[in-house]
């Protein structure tokens, strides 16, 4: 009896350390652990959207956490409770005087932080015959995200290497910098934030060359979008709200877009040019979400796309396109290799960590190699072949700290990696022994690339430094900035640095371990959740009211001429940035087919003639020649010079997307608007030449291909 006494004991006690170790390993203290499910009844009643608003934020400031109470039979609540960090506390409506419970009621409960850590949290209601829960699996959600800044001072910096001076240094305010991208030489620089693309010449950093807006995008995501350009820096790829848009260097009209990509977390571009791709969230069960899709520069419509049952965190393209590696999240937790042909994987590895994400996929430019990260409780560096789904080797981070940040040279022979526990390494891909490390205390690193050459590396976190570290040196350089650095890159010749602010990559894990609380003598109010939910573009019922985009030529849905002059403005003197062109192209056909048309009833009435076809008599032959012939041919000259109007008229245009008027460039910052900014543009314009011989048509400034062939050839 004592042994069987001793057996239960110790099988306990080892279900016990396996919990723990779970909970330890989602980042979770005790609030956070598994909970075990409700018995679901018939009279259960529902408990819908429930979630934390905002998201993510400083200390001090006021959030708000809500959900909606429904039953199918209009019964009362019984209760409607929070689980907060371990205790259960009672929310209230937010409408005293609603009680359309078949409808739904939302309840809410508000708290104010004054500490960094976690808050988890579910809603439980019941209605004396049934229970449920909201906002939880098996453990609850967790939220918000809390940091010590308000991210409310981003920049866009570019550093000369050799000098470390910042060369280029533009303020994004409240927007983070979702992804940053050099050309080859450094020259052309795409960054996106927020609610923009950029697009700067180095040579002349002080403004954008153009920008691209999006006022509907929101600030503050995990799922960040991204941005890539071409070699050259002729070809520009970006991911913005649920769409992907192709963009020439020469103007910010897309040449295409595709707007049923969903969330992106990152895209890639070829060297080339040629093809693009980019990595997608979404949801299980949803087939045209989680995916990884590839394109051509030829057209929106993608060459194909794969689903993954977890989200795709990232995505890399060879040289010339040819191989496309990625990874993946919860639960698929794999690297993937691919081949431009198919969407069937070259290489589907089999779950790289227990319960976390694969978070970063980069690959050599030949495609012949790829490594990608891991995080959480099981963060390593995994290098690969394209010939084996087996990893080559397996670096595992001491203390598993997450690996958010990895890259790779061209050449596949040097990997750089950093992590959440401020440690950076360097490998040959011949070992799994780093041959260069440093270490940063109290820094969590979500930025890194690493030179060409593998020469240097650098890297940027929590500390609000970009650093450089030469290979096998141990003191390197420091760049101070105005937020956490989470975006990095460096030209392919590595006389550049870019970099950019925010806080994506830093989402859902605790990194800094400072919990002393603070007093909240000020509380942070945050803008109402409807108005800015409107602002986003969604309705009173919480459903987006149209997938308006500010520059679309339609005043539609949340758009107002305080949000997108352009649109709704008809005054406005750039009205319409794209339109798709499609007018004028029938009537075009149309005619062309009738002088085709003309042409052959002229050949036909020849034969007809020539070989007395209808056996006439010669003289009616003379009559019937003279009165068809100038029917026919003048009948032929109309058609003709309709047809040369009208292809006059639809002459192809470098863009797939024309516009309607004159756009003028903006590129002004955020804190200049309405009427200063457009009388700006115009004086700008006005005063401003364009430079003929700097790969840029510049029609706005006088340039056309009469001008400057060498700049306006593909106009």
């Amino acid at each position: 009896m004592k042994i069987k006494r001793l057996l239960i004991y110790f099988f306990v006690l080892f279900l016990l350390l396996n919990i723990a170790h779970f909970t330890l390993a989602e980042d979770k203290s005790a609030p956070g652990g598994i909970i075990p499910k409700l018995q679901k009844t018939a009279n259960d009643p529902e408990l819908i959207e429930g979630h934390v608003y905002p998201n993510w934020g400083p200390v001090c400031q006021r959030y708000t956490y809500s959900v909606i109470y429904r039953d199918k039979e209009g019964r009362k609540p019984q209760y409607v409770k929070i689980y907060f960090n371990g205790k259960m506390i009672d929310m209230v409506k937010n409408n005293p005087n609603d009680d359309d419970y078949q409808k739904g009621v939302k309840y809410i409960y508000k708290y104010v932080p004054n500490k960094l850590g976690s808050n988890f949290y579910y809603f439980e209601a019941a209605n004396g015959l049934g229970k449920t829960r909201d906002a939880i699996i098996d453990s609850p959600d967790n939220g918000p995200v809390l940091f010590k800044s308000a991210f409310n001072k981003n920049q866009i910096v570019v550093v000369d290497k050799q000098t470390g001076k910042k060369i280029l240094d533009y303020p994004t305010g409240k927007e983070w910098v979702g992804g940053i991208a050099l050309s080859d030489d450094g020259r052309y620089l795409a960054a996106k934030t927020s609610k923009h693309i950029y697009l700067f010449d180095t040579n002349s950093p002080k403004e954008p060359l153009w920008n691209f807006n999006c006022e509907q995008c929101r600030i503050g995501d995990d799922v960040k979008g991204g941005i890539a350009i071409s070699g050259s820096g002729s070809k520009i790829i970006a991911a913005f709200t649920e769409r992907v848009a192709l963009f020439d260097k020469s103007s910010n009209k897309p040449i295409w877009m595709y707007d049923k990509a969903g969330g992106s977390y990152n895209v890639a571009i070829a060297k080339n040019g040629k093809y693009m791709a980019a990595a997608t969230a979404g949801e299980e069960s949803n087939v045209n979400s989680n995916l990884l899709i590839l394109w051509s520069e030829k057209s929106e419509k993608p060459l194909w796309q794969y689903h993954s049952s977890g989200n795709f965190h990232d995505v890399s393209l060879s040289d010339n396109g040819d191989y496309i590696a990625g990874s993946t999240g919860c639960p698929d937790r794999r690297a993937y290799l691919f081949y431009k042909n198919s969407n069937i994987p070259v290489i589907k590895t089999d779950p790289l960590t227990r319960d976390s994400p694969v978070h970063r996929a980069k690959i050599s430019s030949d495609g012949s190699s790829f490594a990608v990260g891991s995080e959480s409780d099981a963060g390593a560096v995994f290098f690969f072949r394209k010939n084996s789904k087996e990893p080559i080797w397996k670096f595992p981070v001491p203390q598993g700290s997450s690996v958010r940040a990895l890259n790779f040279t061209p050449s596949g022979k040097y990997i750089g990696a950093a992590t959440f526990g401020g440690q950076v390494f360097i490998f040959d891909s011949s070992s799994s022994q780093p041959i260069s490390s440093w270490s940063l205390n109290n820094v969590a690193i979500g930025g890194i690339d690493i030179a060409d050459d593998g020469s240097y590396i650098t890297i940027g976190g929590t500390d609000k430094k970009l650093h450089i570290f030469e290979k096998g040196l141990q003191i390197g350089k420091e760049i101070l900035f105005n937020e956490y650095v989470e975006e990095i890159d460096i030209s392919a010749n590595g006389k550049y640095i870019a970099a950019g602010t925010g806080g994506s990559v830093y989402f859902f894990e605790t990194f800094d371990k400072d919990s002393t609380p603070v007093s909240c003598t000020n509380i942070i109010e945050p803008k109402a959740e409807e108005e800015e939910m409107a602002q986003a573009g969604f309705n009173g019922n919480d459903e987006q009211a149209n997938s308006s985009l500010c520059g679309d030529g339609t005043c539609e849905g949340p758009e107002t001429i305080d949000n997108c002059r352009q649109d709704c403005d008809p005054n406005y003197e750039g009205r319409g940035i794209f339109v798709k062109s499609t007018q004028f192209k029938l009537p075009g056909m149309l005619t062309g087919f009738a002088f085709l048309g003309s042409i052959l009833a002229l050949g036909v009435y020849y034969a007809t003639v020539k070989f007395n076809l209808l056996r006439r008599r010669p003289e009616d032959l003379k009559k019937l020649n003279k009165r068809i012939l100038m029917t026919i041919c003048i009948t032929a000259v109309l058609f003709l010079i309709l047809t040369l109007v009208f292809m006059f008229l639809n002459k192809p245009k470098s863009s797939q997307y024309e516009p309607r008027e004159k756009t003028p460039l903006n590129t002004d910052q955020d804190n200049r608007s309405g009427e200063a900014t457009d009388k700006e543009n115009r004086k700008n314009l006005n005063e401003k030449q364009g430079v003929c011989g700097n790969d840029i048509c510049e029609p706005g400034l006088g340039e056309s291909r009469e001008s400057c062939s060498q700049d306006c050839s593909a106009q």
